[in-house]
């Protein structure tokens, strides 16, 4: 199975503290991201604790799905009890 980097990063304000979700890590920005509590700019780090949940470890990108989901739901090509037979398997 491969292994992907979290595809958003979780961060907080160093400042007023206000937690929120960006699509790269803060210091990848040309521009310092704002934050949308305080609105000062540059302030946001990574949250540590948010980013280092257990769950993230689990989360199966197959073709069961058209997003991201939890290894191993229904639909879930992970999942041991997912129909083999294709007449049993939906087609969306």
């Amino acid at each position: 199975m491969l292994v992907y980097l979290p595809t958003r990063r979780h961060c907080r304000c160093r400042v007023c503290g206000a937690r929120q979700v960006k699509p790269k890590h803060p210091d990848e920005y040309v521009r310092g991201p704002r934050c949308r509590n305080c609105a000062r700019v540059g302030t946001l780090r990574i949250d540590k604790w948010a980013d280092s949940k257990p769950w993230r470890r689990h989360v199966c990108r197959c073709d069961g799905y058209h997003f991201p989901h939890r290894e191993g739901s229904l639909w879930c090509y992970e999942n041991p009890d997912y129909p083999v037979e294709l007449d049993r398997r939906m087609f969306a």
